[in-house]
């Protein structure tokens, strides 16, 4: 079980030295004198050693962990801490000193990274020590701190006086004044509640900031088309982008991926719909990404090349990279206008010539290779018109008039949105054989 100040505070000496385990290798030895001592154990191959981290109360609780990581951390990159502290003292040649840097190096680094929760609540390093300190004592002069932290007393006192305002410590009338540490369970909460208080006011000014925004968009403001160079903005886009859409999510997915399927989820509520090419079906785990997108809700299809990888979202935001080779290069970001309404419209197009695509139970991807888009009479002008017969030769055959004739051809030109027979021709070739015929060749014009 690890230690606790308070087990420390407690414990008495004994007739023979006994030792107080933390964790990780360190214990508190305690003497009979009744000295503390911080030693950590630690193996050098087949070796057992120990080190020296100080003395309690001159080395708390806190700052002897951090030395045991630091510590620590000097074994994993191969290195004796017990080595290193000994080159330092010797004064070693300048390899051997800046080695020995490394221990001193790590003890900072660890104490500056470790979790300090209190620091969202404005409360900083030093500040949260002291009350740490005040904690673990009950009761302490300036000076009594001073000697814990080795800090001078003009600090300290500075620092006393500050968490005394944040309602973390009060002190006694008398000269030289005590300080008593409050209860976590009052100050922190009480803490807590004013910096949520203080948060939920800075929430109030969004629609205040909001009109301001609008009122810039209507003076014209607003650039609709920004050009953004940083990876890390791009991120911080994307995630924005998902977290906030409320309607629809449309895609075009290309080679390589554009950002890390997965990474941030859309909610259930918003109707998305994407298109995959083949050279993204292609990629590493995208079949997967397409599975567990679909198993979602979301819409997919499949198309023979995608000219761009976009994203849309509301109809809103339009982001396009420029350089489609790699995850490098500048992206645009579209706001609404003209020419998201064009890339919207490209989208659709693609959607209805694109082929839907669903998953079997056994997981295996399925191609809707013939969706129901004509009338079985219309298939069957398109299979005799394909043969090479007349106008008068197909009404004969399928025994309608040359008017109903016109009608159902036209009906074929409106569903592949063609204006012309030869035109008409290439669409359905295109669609009934992609891989036979090119999907960049361009639409020929009678």
């Amino acid at each position: 079980m690890p230690l606790s100040d308070a087990a420390i505070r407690d414990a008495k000496p004994a007739a023979k030295p006994r030792k107080l385990t933390d964790e990780r290798g360190l214990y508190l030895l305690l003497n009979p004198n009744g000295s503390r001592w911080w030693r950590f154990r630690y193996r050098v191959g087949t070796k057992e050693k120990l080190l020296s981290l100080g003395t309690y109360p001159d080395t708390d609780l806190l700052e002897a962990r951090a030395r045991r990581d630091a510590a620590r951390k000097l074994l994993a990159d191969g290195l004796d801490p017990a080595e290193q502290r000994k080159a330092a003292k010797t004064g070693g040649e300048d390899s051997t000193a800046n080695d020995s840097e490394r221990l001193a190096r790590a003890v900072r680094e660890t104490i500056a990274n470790m979790a300090r929760p209190l620091g969202a609540l404005g409360i900083d390093d030093m500040e949260e020590r002291v009350y740490r300190v005040l904690l673990a004592h009950r009761m302490a002069t300036t000076e009594d701190v001073a000697t814990i932290l080795s800090q001078s007393a003009q600090e300290v006192q500075r620092l006393l006086d500050s968490i005394e305002s944040k309602g973390l410590a009060s002190h006694s009338p008398e000269r030289p004044r005590r300080y008593i540490a409050s209860p976590p369970e009052l100050a922190v909460e009480a803490l807590a509640s004013q910096r949520h208080a203080e948060i939920e006011r800075a929430r109030s000014t969004i629609p205040q900031l909001k009109e301001q925004a609008a009122n810039a968009d209507a003076l014209g403001n607003e650039q609709l088309v920004e050009l953004i160079t940083s990876r890390e903005a791009l991120v911080q886009i994307l995630i924005h982008l998902r977290q906030t859409v409320q309607n629809e999510i449309v895609c075009f997915q290309r080679a390589p991926l554009l950002f890390t399927q997965h990474q941030h989820t859309v909610p259930k509520i918003v109707h998305t719909r994407s298109i995959s090419d083949t050279g993204y079906l292609a990629c590493p785990g995208a079949l997967n990404s397409l599975r567990l997108d679909v198993g979602k809700g979301e819409e997919a299809r499949i198309f023979p090349a995608l000219p761009i990888k976009m994203v849309i979202a509301d109809r809103r935001i339009g982001i396009i990279p420029l350089n489609t080779g790699d995850q490098g290069g500048s992206t645009m970001l579209v706001r609404s206008s003209s020419l998201l309404d064009a890339l919207y419209a490209l989208f659709e197009l693609t959607w209805e010539r694109a082929t839907p695509v669903q998953f079997s139970r056994t997981d295996e991807l399925e191609i809707d290779a013939s969706p129901a888009r004509l009338s079985d009479a219309a298939e069957q002008v398109m299979s005799l018109l394909a043969a090479g017969l007349n106008d008068k030769a197909i009404a004969h055959e399928t025994g309608i008039s040359t008017a109903t004739l016109t009608r159902r051809i036209n009906e074929l030109m409106k569903s592949f949105d063609t204006r012309t027979r030869f035109q008409l021709g290439w669409r359905a070739a295109l669609e009934a054989y992609p891989e036979r015929v090119s999907a960049s060749a361009p639409l020929p014009v009678a």
